[in-house]
């Protein structure tokens, strides 16, 4: 039926829609049917299946005949758009009798499209999605822009010939591949993210409660961002700036611990000053002065540290993620992270 018999009966069919049983289809839509199904015809004729498989499929919406469904399944399968043929090859075997059915050209249109149907299966190309390093429930993933169900993932499914881009996203991660399908080949794409939990794929600041030694309450300070593709202008003199502060942070730090440790471990200025007997004016000098320089390199210290880490961990990066802990509590600090 791809000659002339077969245009022959094409056009037949669609004159048949004037007969008077084809009350459904007005005279206007019928004339349009009828000249999209010509022009169709002599489309694919002339090797522009594109064009005739588009016009095919607008006749068919007028006129749900199995002709009109069996040459819109062809001219799409000679396009190259092979899932979308099988699904009008399979609405063609589907019909059901109606008034605009004349003679016997649909039976015999239907019974043509279960026949090619069943050689176009196996031509069809097979592709599985995969996700790895996230909750299938959590990632996107589309199909050459289609968006696929989480539900369809790791199953086979029908795609047309050629190169299909699949991403995934998960938060802020983006995972691309590019397939090449050959028709009835099978093949596998895995989306690949880093497995870190979705809240903080984005970039997250949490403050977590601790304790310190003998039960006093400290606090921690963690912050996770993620790598940025390539460092921004100023990082690097930002990175100084953190270091110097972390640098002077724990230089007061050192020096408030130690001179505070001193007053506490000098007996005879805990014992005789500030209103002992024994204070003279030379201890009690002293002893105001250790306090003082304590309590302003632990103040100035602490500050300084938290301006350091922050700098530090709002520093751009080239390459993986930046992470940093301050903790803080009455007799000691630590800083640890990846900077």
């Amino acid at each position: 039926m791809h000659g002339k018999f077969g245009s022959l009966v094409l056009v037949l069919t669609i004159v048949g829609f004037g007969i008077g049983t084809a009350r459904a289809i007005d005279d206007s839509a019928k004339g349009a049917a009828r000249a999209l199904s010509n022009e169709a015809k002599r489309d694919f004729d002339a090797g522009r299946f594109e064009e005739a498989g588009r016009k095919f499929q607008r006749a068919y919406e007028v006129a749900k005949v199995p002709t009109l469904a069996l040459w819109a399944a062809r001219s799409l399968a000679k396009y190259g758009q092979l899932v979308a043929a099988s699904e009008l090859y399979r609405q063609a075997t589907r019909l059901t009798t109606n008034e605009l059915w004349v003679g016997d050209a649909q039976q015999q249109a239907q019974a043509d499209a279960a026949k090619e149907l069943a050689e176009l299966q196996p031509r069809i190309p097979v592709l599985r999605v995969r996700v790895e390093g996230a909750a299938a429930n959590d990632v996107a993933v589309t199909i050459d822009g289609t968006m696929i169900a989480s539900a369809l993932f790791g199953i086979d499914l029908p795609a047309d010939p050629g190169w299909r881009r699949v991403v995934g996203k998960y938060g802020d991660e983006n995972s691309e591949q590019t397939v090449y399908l050959k028709e009835g080949e099978h093949k596998e794409a895995v989306v690949k993210f880093s497995g870190r939990p979705l809240a903080l794929a984005a970039g997250t600041v949490q403050p977590v409660a601790a304790t310190g030694a003998e039960g006093q309450s400290a606090a921690t300070l963690t912050t996770t961002t993620p790598a940025q593709p390539q460092a921004a202008a100023g990082g690097g003199a930002q990175q100084t700036w953190g270091w110097v502060a972390v640098s002077v942070g724990a230089a007061g730090l050192i020096l408030g611990g130690v001179t505070g440790i001193v007053v506490s471990s000098d007996s005879s200025l805990r014992s005789s000053c500030p209103n002992g007997p024994a204070c003279t004016a030379s201890k009690v000098s002293t002893y105001n002065m250790m306090r003082t320089l304590s309590t302003v390199g632990l103040i100035a210290g602490g500050v300084s540290a938290v301006v350091g880490v922050t700098l530090l961990v709002w520093t751009p990066k080239r390459e993986g993620d930046t992470h940093a802990a301050l903790w803080l509590g009455p007799g000691s600090v630590a800083l640890k992270g990846t900077f």
